[in-house]
């Protein structure tokens, strides 16, 4: 099984299919086989597309450490480009769902000459606009990373934390890994919520053709519709009817997806 490691951390990674490389980060608490191959996103886009998916730390097949410092978006950025490096794959396009879409912005923002378009789904940019939002978010995040070290799911009274456990528990998930994921990221918070008009300033400088897609019934808060407009090449989708799970595999989330692949690979 193809492995790559970066600095002690042994990181699970497949590729199929011909054509314009995509590189796919799924979801928090999920995995390839979950976010890619269960929901029939490699058979959809493999015919026409090289997929590259790669089990973030923590997921699937990669190590799983316990320690809160192997964790936060940057050593998840930094598995990104390391495996790119190892392919000799210099631009891509993207594709991340929710905690992969998240990583995949970070990335956008830092590294934009790996990327030929970007497509961001389940995630909402999320700018709070003052100390109480901001302490609620932190509140929250605290909620979620104590849910995963709970005993039992019966003890978790939050109810978003407790469909964060749950799902996790489905999944057959190393719930101290992915505590330690949460935690890792929760310290780079203040990088990630700075301020309002910095973060829309940055996202306004974005060349790169985006998309976002999002189910009408995620549990998100925020605008779902910002990103498209701040970002001069970007649009945006809602998926009537469905919420964060069940919108991955839904068939008009597909063909929105290889409609703007399609477009943005034409030449």
């Amino acid at each position: 099984m193809p492995y790559f490691n970066n600095d002690g951390v042994n990181i699970y990674y497949e590729t199929v299919g011909e054509g314009p490389p995509i590189l796919m980060i799924h979801g928090f608490a999920s995995n390839i086989e979950q976010n890619w191959k269960h929901t029939k996103w490699i058979s959809t886009l493999k015919d026409n597309y090289r997929l590259i998916l790669l089990d973030c730390r923590g997921h699937g097949k990669s190590d799983k450490p316990h320690e809160d410092s192997f964790y936060g978006h940057d050593k998840m950025i930094s598995d990104v480009i390391i495996l790119m490096e190892n392919l000799s794959i210099g631009k891509a396009n993207f594709f991340g769902y929710s905690m992969g879409a998240l990583i995949t912005s970070q990335l956008l923002l830092q590294k934009p000459e790996l990327f030929i378009s970007a497509i961001l789904g389940g995630f909402v940019l999320y700018l709070p606009q003052n100390e109480k939002e901001r302490t609620l978010y932190r509140e929250n995040t605290l909620l979620r990373i104590e849910a995963f070290k709970a005993e039992s799911i019966d003890h978790i009274k939050d109810p978003i934390a407790r469909r964060f456990r749950q799902f996790a528990e489905i999944g057959g998930n190393d719930l101290n890994a992915l505590a330690a994921v949460m935690a890792g990221t929760f310290q780079e918070t203040p990088d990630l919520v700075g301020s309002p008009s910095q973060s829309k300033a940055s996202f306004k400088k974005v060349k790169t053709p985006i998309l976002t897609v999002l189910g009408s019934d995620d549990f998100i808060p925020g605008d779902k519709t910002l990103i498209a407009q701040l970002v001069p090449n970007a649009c945006h989708f809602q998926i009537q009817g469905k919420d964060h799970l069940t919108v991955v595999p839904d068939p008009r989330f597909k063909m929105v997806v290889k409609a703007f692949l399609d477009y943005v690979n034409k030449g």
